[in-house]
């Protein structure tokens, strides 16, 4: 229980830190990539503005050129309002007719910003509307960004990594520090363990020689108690009784705490117990409850038999003591991995507040309180099913009734393993 605690505090810590890495790794990017593209862009703005008389100039001529200049920062491409090219200089051949495609159908009004890539290389762009003595047009600015653009790439990737080699780190401190935190609580809840078992140990010895005692005195003694005494007597042997019922469940899961329980393994008919069962427990309960039974033939458990009838009997009693009027159905089927035994009843119900707590040991809901119980007997039942690898699921609606769905595993030779 506590290394399964342990895990899930560290896997709970690593995805929490891995969460929030992620979400600042994706804000401190685009915050990077924002700022180096407004940077760029100043700098294309800058240019503009140093070299737009020059850029006014080439509307009024009448050739077109270019001029290819692999080393320059910058390149331009000047164009006439009807997108007819003029003049440009390049930092890559041929790159203008790219950019004709691009901003053909653009309105080059409105200055513009578009980002591309062509042939494995990408660029900024800037286009400006120009206008000249005679004529108007527009002009592309442009800057590659290529080693920008893989900078970004690679710091990705980088985060990436980093991501994980913290969220593994993070996660085996986690799993180290939950240890050590939780070191108290394990001692203190042995403590409480040992308690309970050698308390309910310690308390038979008395409570059996009080209920000898009391088989004494109501043997030798009975012709001279008075009426009130024999009825004293009677109780107190009543309530010894239901002490050591309690007690003994207790010790039960004492046992299952410190896996001493001696479960033995035997082939059980499973169907015939059931079926056995079913017609004694019908026998027992009042008119305004029927009972029906849907059981699979020749269905056969490895395990304790009478751990299994005591599991079968809590569930069915505890139907029945929540089931004032309506049904109860006990079915009994298999798969090809399972054997699937239902409890289900038409009763008052379980609320969604208490039904991740019913297994849990003297829990009992406001309604439960009402009747007699110790609240252990559900505990007992999910002690037991875990004792024969299996596991005990309930669904509940209040006011319409329980269905409890016990599952025991199941190999392809018809045997629980």
């Amino acid at each position: 229980m506590f290394n399964q605690t342990r895990k899930k505090l560290s896997s709970f810590y690593a995805i929490c830190f891995f969460l929030f890495f992620v979400g600042f790794i994706i804000i401190l990017y685009f915050a990077l990539v924002q700022l180096m593209e407004h940077q760029q862009l100043e700098e294309l703005e800058t240019y503009y503005t140093e070299e737009q008389h020059d850029f006014f100039e080439h509307l009024d001529e009448q050739d077109k050129k270019i001029k290819y200049a692999p080393n320059r920062t910058y390149f331009y491409y000047v164009y006439t309002q009807d997108h007819k090219f003029v003049h440009g200089d390049e930092t890559v051949k041929g790159f203008y007719q790219e950019i004709e495609k691009i901003f053909q159908s653009e309105d080059i009004s409105q200055p513009l910003i578009k980002r591309t890539e062509w042939k494995n290389n990408h660029f900024l762009l800037l286009s400006k509307p120009i206008i000249g003595e005679q004529d108007s047009g527009y002009i592309i600015l442009g800057k590659m960004v290529t080693s920008q653009h893989h900078f970004f790439q690679k710091m990705i990737w980088l985060f990436i990594i980093l991501t994980c080699v913290f969220t593994i780190l993070l996660g085996l401190v986690s799993y180290f520090m939950a240890g050590k935190a939780m070191i108290p609580i394990q001692q203190s809840f042995e403590k409480q363990k040992k308690f309970v078992s050698d308390a309910s140990h310690e308390l038979r010895t008395p409570l059996s020689i009080f209920y000898s005692s009391l088989d004494i005195l109501e043997a030798d003694e009975i012709d001279n108690l008075s009426s009130f005494g024999k009825e004293l007597v009677s109780d107190l042997k009543e309530e010894a009784e239901l002490m050591k019922d309690l007690l003994e469940k207790m010790l039960f899961l004492a046992r299952h705490d410190q896996n001493r329980l001696e479960i033995k393994k035997e082939s059980i008919f499973l169907s015939e117990m059931l079926e056995n069962i079913s017609g004694k427990f019908e026998r027992t309960l009042p008119k305004t409850i029927t009972f029906h039974s849907e059981i699979e033939k020749n269905v056969q458990l490895t395990g304790d038999s009478k751990s299994i009838n005591e599991l079968i009997y809590i569930l069915l009693e505890n139907a029945s003591q929540y089931t004032q009027q309506g049904s109860i159905i006990m079915k009994l089927a298999t798969t090809d991995t399972a054997i699937k035994v239902f409890i289900e009843d038409t009763g008052i119900g379980i609320s969604k507040e208490d039904l991740p707590l019913i297994f849990d040991r003297f829990y009992r809901s406001d309604l439960a309180r009402k009747r007699d119980g110790t609240g252990l007997g559900l505990s007992i039942a999910k002690a037991i099913v875990e004792e024969h690898g299996g596991t005990i699921q309930v669904q509940s609606e209040l006011g319409k009734g329980t269905s409890f769905c016990i599952e025991f595993p199941f190999s392809k030779n018809k045997e629980a393993v």
